[in-house]
């Protein structure tokens, strides 16, 4: 049986409670205009509704290249001091906008596409069947720590050429930057947090380049390495899209496997379907997309006033699309808030829209159906510890702090 919906009372947005359950506020909000000010932030918009998120998602006029004001809010006296912070991110191919985002986006697409993705396969596999194995020796293991979080740890690090001893600290640095990210309100504590680990992390790149001349070990290291040759990438552009790429690479997919390990535990019928069918565990994989996102929400800047519906987004506002919302809205999604693994058309944003699509998508599904696909079937009487285990604060990317289990 299916978990019930209860109602409960909607929590501000972006509070702590919210956090925790955004789906309460969310359908508050859906009950609302497609789009939205966001009167506690001022020069801030946020589209709900599906419609909305997908229009205006392709809207050339919602630029990805944002400026400091808009992604930041910061006095203009003290912007200097975060100068690195900004000009890294403004090097990240999802930072861009077309041309300059077409020509980069479509040399790094050979990386990631389906043939270059499936070589992986036995990799992943060989990566599960090591941590699974580790996880019969531990009586309660937190399937965060022991699976979700090492898994696309070690693929993507592997594929970027980073050394095993440096694994922990480079994850711990980017944990730091996402704290700041994924948070709309970005304090300037978390934002000097966020610059010391994008700085280390460009230098860590530089030193693993610098030691690749003259080798080639055939991954993606290597074509991004071909891509800067080609393109006439200067070194921290190089050593910018591979912060983004661990950033990346990482942070999304380990929140899709313990959102989704968590999510069948509390949906039996779901659960039992998948144990069995590996056609059920790609079913399964898009709708824990759709039902709990690991991506919440992503932000574009207003270049010109722009009109929608019965509101206008002035020119240099920012706007959140609320993916996580939209992907349950009912004028779209029939019965939104119940888990469905056959549910049809399931036409969801959690890789974003347009052509910034998230470039490492066919990846994550692959490392999710694997490592979810054999952990249900290596462990049959699996049942969680935690009824309601604590969520992640970090907003935009919705994940658990821990997901304790019994074998």
């Amino acid at each position: 049986m299916n978990a019930t919906v209860t109602q409960q009372a909607a929590a501000p947005l972006f509070s702590p409670a919210f956090v925790q359950d955004p789906y309460p506020t969310y359908r508050q909000h859906l009950a609302g205009p497609p789009v939205q000010p966001l009167l506690a932030m001022p020069g801030r918009w946020a589209a709900f509704h599906y419609n909305a998120c997908s229009e205006l998602g392709r809207d050339p006029r919602l630029s990805s290249a944002r400026r400091v004001p808009n992604f930041f809010p910061v006095a203009a006296e003290d912007r200097l001091e975060f100068d690195d912070l900004f000009q890294h991110l403004g090097r990240w191919l999802l930072m861009k906008d077309a041309p300059e985002h077409s020509r980069l986006r479509k040399a790094m697409n050979a990386g990631f596409s389906p043939s270059a993705i499936e070589r992986l396969k036995p990799r992943i596999a060989a990566v599960v069947d090591e941590l699974l194995r580790d996880l019969e020796l531990v009586a309660e293991p937190d399937l965060i720590r022991d699976l979700a979080y090492p898994l696309p740890v070690r693929v993507i690090s592997r594929l970027l050429g980073v050394p095993d001893l440096v694994h922990a600290r480079c994850i711990a640095l980017s944990t730091d930057f996402a704290t700041w990210f994924g948070d709309p309100t970005r304090t300037a504590a978390a934002a000097r947090t966020a610059q010391t680990a994008v700085r280390q992390l460009a230098a860590l790149f530089e030193v693993i380049i610098r030691e690749r001349t003259g080798r080639n070990e055939g991954d993606l290291l290597d074509l991004m390495l071909e891509i800067a040759s080609q393109a006439e990438l200067a070194p921290e552009d190089l050593y910018a899209q591979c912060v983004l790429l661990l950033f990346a690479g990482h942070e999304t997919t380990r929140n899709l496997i313990g959102n989704g390990l968590y999510t069948l535990l509390r949906h039996p019928d779901a659960l039992a379907e998948v144990r069995t069918s590996d056609s059920a565990v790609r079913a399964a994989i898009e709708e824990v997309l759709r039902y709990e996102s690991p991506v919440q929400a992503y932000g574009r800047a207003a270049t010109q006033d722009i009109d929608y519906e019965d509101v206008r987004i002035p020119a240099g506002s920012s706007v959140f699309f609320m993916i996580a919302a939209a992907q349950r809205d009912p004028r779209h999604v029939p019965d939104p808030d119940r888990f469905d693994i056959h549910r049809k058309h399931n036409r969801h944003l959690a890789f974003g829209v347009d052509a910034h699509v998230c470039l490492g998508s066919t990846l994550a599904r692959l490392e999710g159906q694997i490592a979810i696909g054999e952990m249900l079937k290596r462990f049959p009487a699996l049942t969680l510890v935690d009824p309601r285990p604590e969520w992640s604060p970090i907003y935009a990317f919705r994940g658990l702090r821990r997901l304790r289990v019994h074998l």
